[in-house]
């Protein structure tokens, strides 16, 4: 089991449908984390679904990423698999619609390629969803 964990949620004012589709483009996705993406590989019967990998950060400290669950409007997984300072990793995005209201959770478990860097990765990825993610998806509920 990876040893670190990233667990956030957010409840969003807007469709279910809506929120999945945010989410699952990639180029929007990355935004909720303050960074940028392209996807370089399309996926089976969605160009975001299963199978597609994106790319993140710039040059030669991009990453890939691969979509390797695909449930529309209930589940995405995706793992890295090329670059990054990361091992063992495992990202799950849940929703779910709760009144008018959807409930995203979202959970990053990793273990840190270098001996101490876990910790800081994880504290990495917490600010920048806590600095990004509220304005990102203020702009989804309107």
């Amino acid at each position: 089991m990876p040893s670190q964990e990233v667990r956030v949620q957010a409840r969003v004012h807007a469709p279910l449908d809506k929120v999945f589709a945010f989410f699952a483009d990639h180029e929007r996705f990355a935004t909720l984390l303050g960074g940028s993406c392209r996807r370089i590989k399309e996926g089976q019967g969605d160009p975001n679904g299963l199978g597609s990998v994106r790319s993140i950060g710039p040059g030669p400290l991009a990453f890939e990423e691969t979509i390797v669950t695909f449930e529309p409007n209930r589940r995405i997984e995706y793992s890295v698999t090329r670059g990054s300072p990361i091992k063992n990793h495992l990202g799950t995005i849940d929703f779910r619609a709760e009144d008018d209201v959807t409930v995203v959770d979202y959970v990053i478990r990793f273990d840190g390629k270098l001996p101490f860097t876990g910790g800081l990765i994880a504290k990495l990825l917490r600010t920048a969803w806590n600095k990004s993610s509220p304005r990102v998806l203020a702009q989804l509920e309107r």
